[in-house]
């Protein structure tokens, strides 16, 4: 399992060298880059990444494809303009949750409350990035480069909790990690509830 994260990035890389060329033009750059720019979404896929191996054995691809896949919905729903009401509130608290997840998560705990909770997360983040889509591009292309960077952000998370496991002091330093992932998602919910506060 430990060689599955390095090949996946692998596997990533030359379509991501791809899909650089004349990104800029189509989406496909934007898509890239979004997920890489905004903090938030930064820390919540590389926690997915991270928990994945904390829990262990097929967890390891499960719960980062059970993300992508709910995204890809949320990401739709973005598209078509459909409305989730607190949406960006749900996303910063997911943060919080992630975070939360990586200072408790092991491999004997029963992976599905953490699954059910990144089928949720993925279809929030999803739809955050579906609706700052920016309208010359194409969504589709757009939507492939998030997915792309998702999943190396996604693989980069694994790679981290796979390193984690080499060392007692590097899990302790991981859950200590988890922590301030708390924070910085407990400093993006009142930013945001506080933007919430102003906007009515």
């Amino acid at each position: 399992m430990r060689n599955f994260g390095v090949t996946m990035l692998l596997l990533l890389l030359p379509v991501a060298a791809w899909a650089h060329v004349g990104g800029s033009d189509t989406g496909l750059f934007n898509g890239l880059m979004h997920p890489v720019f905004g903090l938030d979404h930064l820390l919540a896929m590389v926690s997915v990444g991270v928990v994945s191996s904390q829990l262990g054995g097929q967890n390891i691809w499960r719960v980062p494809v059970a993300f992508v896949s709910t995204m890809v919905a949320g990401g739709v729903l973005g598209i078509l303009g459909v409305a989730l009401p607190f949406a960006e509130l749900a996303i910063t608290a997911s943060v919080v949750a992630l975070g939360t997840a990586i200072v408790l998560a092991h491999r004997l705990m029963s992976p599905w409350p953490i699954t059910c909770m990144v089928l949720l997360f993925g279809v929030l983040h999803g739809h955050g990035h579906g609706i700052e889509i920016p309208k010359a591009v194409s969504p589709v292309l757009y939507t492939l480069g998030f997915l792309i960077s998702t999943s190396v952000l996604h693989i980069l998370g694994v790679l981290i909790g796979e390193l984690a496991t080499l060392q007692a002091w590097l899990s302790k330093g991981l859950r200590l990690a988890g922590g301030a992932v708390i924070v910085s998602g407990v400093a993006f919910l009142l930013r945001a509830l506080s933007a919430t506060v102003v906007g009515q």
